[in-house]
């Protein structure tokens, strides 16, 4: 089924340019994966960026340019080792972007409610991680104290009168308070990555610490 709701074009613009933080990026190419709408919309993006390289003046270069650059080629390139693709939890397959990345230990909020995170690659201010809540379950009011983006692995939520399903990509802005709650047959697993943490309230608050959101 085809995801629903969809990155802007601001934000994937800034990943088909490589401008992305970390966080955002996984997200994004984690919805890439289940939406071929977004994926072509990328594809235009680099062809649009692409043309702008080439109508770049030429630069100069060294004399010797060349022999380096076929020097180079003609290198045997070293075998690329093995990728480790993680298993995600219930018996989830994840997007290959967040299969070959290393998940933290589970952060257990209630039983079969828990966060684990997902260690970022260039700290710059981003919380990513993986939530699992069964369904019927609502998440504690909170807001954000930056952009927020959302995409659903499994399972489905309500936020507010929008309901979103798996493959769906959720975003939220700075101030935005709300309160999702976990709906359908089956536990509603995400992968959520924010800037600057959540702005918590009551025993949200005081777990924050221990959650690392």
């Amino acid at each position: 089924m085809r995801p629903a709701h969809h990155p802007s074009e601001a934000v994937l613009a800034a990943y088909a340019s490589g401008a992305l933080p970390d966080g955002p990026s996984l997200a994004v190419s984690a919805h890439l994966q289940a939406c071929a709408h977004c994926r072509g919309a990328v594809r235009l993006f680099e062809a649009v960026g692409g043309d702008g390289l080439e109508a770049l003046e030429p630069a100069g270069m060294k004399a010797d340019a060349l022999t380096q650059a076929l020097a180079r080629i003609e290198q045997p390139n070293p075998p690329e080792p093995p990728v480790l693709l993680h298993p995600g939890p219930d018996g989830l397959t994840l997007p290959r972007a967040l299969a070959v990345r290393s998940i933290g230990v589970r952060r257990v909020v209630a039983p079969g409610f828990w966060i684990a995170p997902v260690p970022s690659r260039s700290p710059d201010g981003w919380r990513t991680y993986l939530l699992r809540a069964p369904s019927g379950t609502a998440v504690p009011r909170h807001g954000h104290n930056g952009a927020e983006y959302t995409v659903i692995l499994r399972g489905a939520f309500v936020d507010g009168d929008i309901h979103y399903a798996a493959g769906d990509f959720v975003e939220r802005d700075e101030g935005e308070d709300h309160q999702p709650q976990a709906e359908g047959p089956t536990p509603c697993i995400c992968l959520i990555t924010g800037q600057g943490g959540l702005r918590a309230r009551g025993v949200l608050r005081l777990l924050q610490p221990l959650l690392g959101v």
